[in-house]
């Protein structure tokens, strides 16, 4: 475990972005570290939990519940000095099988476990980020495609990340861009299934 807390450090030291990339391993880095998609198990990587609102900073929600969403970018050469790939995830609820100790002749039960479903790879050439209200820590993505979304950062998370998110918009676009069409790779069968909602479509349609 203490390697998978320290691989963002030995894994970014050549990188202008090497601070976002020093933070604590996330939930999707620690998932991936397991080694699902082989060329992220040892990329640098920085995370972070958002939900999805509306231009006007309304939050979308299907059946009172927010629309979340794990935001990721990921450096995936050491001959890069920028992240190239952007990486987005849901949470998804498994069924995961046990049996309890000594018990193991007993009927397996089903434990519910919170895992998060990767929905889609951005190459992040392709993605033009801004922000869209840096008090409310929000940010304003754009696709080739045309398609515009709007994140906040989670209000749960207390860590002061949306500087590095900042810094991020900064060095991936000219400072006056910053403040102001993309190719999807989806991963696995999912070809079918939109990372977000347009804002101007139903708020009951599912991620």
């Amino acid at each position: 475990m203490k390697d998978q807390i320290m691989l963002p450090y030995y894994t970014a030291q050549n990188s202008p972005a090497m601070g976002m990339f020093n933070t604590s391993m996330g939930k999707l880095q620690q998932q991936l570290y397991k080694g699902e998609y082989a060329i992220f198990r040892y990329a640098p990587m920085f995370e972070s939990d958002f939900i999805q609102i509306s231009k006007r900073g309304e939050l979308i929600d299907v059946h009172n519940h927010a629309r979340m969403v794990t935001m990721g970018v990921v450096r995936t050469s050491p001959c890069l000095t920028l992240p190239d790939v952007m990486l987005l995830a849901r949470p998804a609820a498994i069924c995961k099988d046990y049996a309890p100790c000594g018990l193991a002749t007993q009927e397996r039960a089903k434990k519910p476990t919170q895992t998060l479903e990767l929905t889609r790879l951005l190459p992040l050439k392709f993605v033009k980020i801004t922000i869209h209200n840096s008090h409310k820590k929000q940010l304003h993505l754009r696709l080739a495609t045309g398609r515009a979304f709007y994140l906040q950062l989670c209000p749960s998370d207390t860590r002061d990340l949306f500087a590095h998110w900042e810094y991020l918009v900064y060095i991936l676009k000219p400072p006056v861009e910053a403040y102001s069409r993309t190719q999807v790779i989806p991963t696995g069968d999912k070809s079918d299934i939109p990372v977000f909602e347009e804002e101007d479509k139903s708020p009951e349609l599912s991620l």
